[in-house]
């Protein structure tokens, strides 16, 4: 069995292991974008992957997170179970994963256990991906216009400081169409602006 652990933690690595508690495994430990780009190509297939999302980047081959990480290895190995882990709460990232890669588990950090790790490597799932109680919670309460990715990113942009003008050349969008979306959000989270969108998004876990 071969099990691929993505994660800039060695010490976070070898907890992996030690949970697990199976000599026979074999542990291939990836600690960037980088090295796993040039791991994959070694046509090693894993049964199964821990991957961290937040990952030193490696922009030159479009590796940006442990997400990126996981689109190219579906390529390389198809029927690999992907366990992703990730140390954020906030709704929209949640929901990003969720729905933009393909995993058979999201563990948020503040949520892990042995017995939350065994089971999203050893249990089969009822459900298509087993979720932890934060990522769940998050999921469910993620309010209808930003289950649209371009709403989604349009409030990360609004968050960061930039200008509803500036957005266009982000988003694929016109300003126009942008204002439209955001007037949409403000009805219905009740508020008069983006500043206070943004602000309420944030004290509702949304960012």
């Amino acid at each position: 069995m071969n099990v691929l652990l993505i994660d800039d933690h060695p010490m976070i690595m070898e907890g992996y292991i030690s949970i697990l508690n199976q000599p026979t495994y074999i542990y291939h430990k990836i600690k960037s974008c980088e090295q796993f780009f040039k791991w994959i190509h070694r046509e090693i297939i894993p049964d199964i992957a821990v991957v961290d999302y937040s990952m030193p980047p490696f922009p030159q081959q479009n590796l940006h997170s442990g997400a990126d990480c996981v689109v190219l290895l579906k390529k390389y190995a198809p029927n690999c179970k992907i366990i992703m882990v990730t140390g954020h709460e906030e709704s929209t990232i949640l929901y990003n994963i969720y729905e933009q890669v393909s995993i058979d588990a999201l563990i948020v950090k503040s949520d892990f256990t042995t017995k939350i790790f065994k089971q999203s490597i050893f249990d089969n799932f009822s459900e298509s991906i087993y979720l932890s109680p934060t990522a769940k919670k998050a999921l469910n309460t993620i309010k209808g216009t930003l289950l649209d990715s371009k709403n989604r990113e349009i409030l990360m942009y609004l968050s960061n400081g930039f200008k509803i003008i500036q957005l266009q050349d982000f988003v694929s969008l016109s300003t126009s169409g942008i204002q439209k979306r955001i007037i949409k959000m403000l009805q219905e989270f009740n508020v008069s602006d983006y500043q206070e969108l943004v602000v309420l998004a944030k004290k509702e876990g949304f960012l």
